[in-house]
């Protein structure tokens, strides 16, 4: 007899309980929302399966003619806990209010009654269980909650223009028709379900209006990032220097001066036109940036700078303005700190899939670990790093030693070189700036 009342209960609550396991699953997911909000949910859906197995356990022993403490245990339970729904619906939007639980402790007290006198529960002459004159305490709590709900959502919400107030009075109308539905006894278990629905879409909008803001941090972020980037690559001293360069041509060699200010106008549209951009191009083309840049400080720096080319591949797409700030760290912290410079050298190669860049210089190198902790921003570098993770997943990983220069490699997944901008799946990685 108990197994088939069992599996009435599993039949008639199947939807429900399936609700509240799957919540159980998805809260356990690393999201971006609040681990209290997550804990809500959990106390939320428990509570709704609680009074679900409470009221079947209730109607079990009034079938069965089991009369007694169980079955008032059971009902105090039932009725005590069935208006703490409304209480958690409410403290989603009070969390720090905690006079909400007020009505629920003064309903649990009166129920408690049962115990001493016959207002709430007494047995009626065929030996079932009724509810006396304080029976329906339950229902006149759970429309206090009503009331105090509907006052903080006025309060709170609806004189904020930017809350849609159509979707809102839909969710609570759907609400209260089965908190009606209910309270006049039709549509058994439809109130817990309605509820479960309603704490599932509660989860999923507070789940996408997070995510939505973490994506916006993020583009800000790398709005702010590109900016600093620019202005990085685009420093006042490499301004003043190449405009020196030129003037000093105009003189020596005009030809060669218009050539310069031909470069160094196509090296600033270059810089200016993608400053707000984070699109991938050919690295055939950041290549060729990249050597306006050095033909630019060659001429500054003359036999000082020597560059050397290994292109073994470049079928490849990489972010724009990525491989001349690391070059340009190569000249300004290697090379040129040397006396007699140095050389700079560039290649590529594909491995399997992957596509290696390396650039590498035999300047005065640096200390790893002292790179590391030395207090200083390094914004170059660690832009370039976050640019390439977000948007074709590379790795960039730094050598050194002092006295034989510095090595910077770029791996670039093969199957990944089309893909732009995302907010997904990421691999941490070695990025140490200079």
């Amino acid at each position: 007899m108990k197994e088939a009342y069992l599996q009435n209960y599993i039949f008639e609550n199947y939807i429900l309980i399936a609700m509240v396991v799957g919540t159980y699953f998805v809260v356990s997911m690393k999201s971006a929302v609040d681990i209290l909000i997550k804990k809500r949910m959990v106390i939320n859906m428990t509570l709704l399966l609680i009074l679900s197995i409470a009221e079947f356990y209730m109607n079990y022993l009034k079938e069965q003619a089991m009369m007694g403490l169980p079955l008032i245990i059971t009902g105090i339970t039932y009725y005590s806990l069935k208006p703490l729904v409304m209480a958690t619906v409410i403290n989603m939007i009070e969390p720090k209010n905690k006079l909400i639980y007020v009505p629920a402790i003064v309903n649990f007290l009166i129920y408690c009654g049962a115990f001493y006198k016959n207002n709430v529960f007494y047995f009626g002459s065929d030996g079932r269980l009724e509810l006396g004159l304080l029976g329906d305490t339950f229902i006149v709590t759970d429309w206090v909650y009503w009331v105090i709900f509907l006052f903080i959502l006025n309060m709170k919400f609806y004189r904020k223009k930017h809350i849609n107030r159509l979707g809102a009075f839909f969710c609570i109308a759907w609400l209260m028709t089965a908190n009606i539905m209910d309270s006049m006894a039709i549509g058994t278990g439809i109130l817990n379900e309605t509820y479960a629905v309603a704490f599932l879409f509660y989860f999923l909008v507070i789940h996408v209006y997070i995510s939505q803001q973490v994506n916006e941090e993020k583009e800000i972020k790398l709005r702010e990032q590109r900016v600093s980037l620019m202005l990085s690559q685009i420093q006042p001293h490499f301004l003043y220097n190449t405009l020196n360069t030129i003037t000093a041509l105009c003189r020596a060699n005009p030809k060669l001066a218009e050539e310069t200010t031909i470069k160094f106008s196509r090296y600033l549209r270059e810089n200016m036109c993608n400053m707000g951009e984070n699109h991938i191009h050919p690295f055939s083309h950041e290549l060729e940036h990249t050597n306006i840049y050095l033909d630019i400080e060659k001429l500054r720096f003359g036999d000082r700078v020597k560059v050397e080319y290994d292109i073994k591949s470049d079928d490849f797409n990489m972010p724009m303005l990525t491989l001349q700030p690391i070059v340009e760290n190569a000249v300004k912290h290697g090379i040129c700190n040397k006396l007699d410079g140095g050389t700079i050298k560039i290649s590529t190669e594909k491995k399997g899939r992957d596509h290696i860049i390396t650039i590498s210089d035999n300047g005065i190198g640096f200390e790893m670990d002292k790179a590391l902790n030395d207090g200083k921003p390094h914004l170059g570098i660690q832009n370039v790093t976050e640019r390439l993770k977000s948007t074709v997943r590379a790795e960039m990983e730094i050598t050194s030693l002092i006295g034989l220069g510095t090595t910077v490699k770029i791996i670039i997944p093969g199957e990944r070189k089309k893909i732009r901008l995302e907010s997904g799946k990421r691999r941490e990685i070695l990025s140490i700036g200079r």
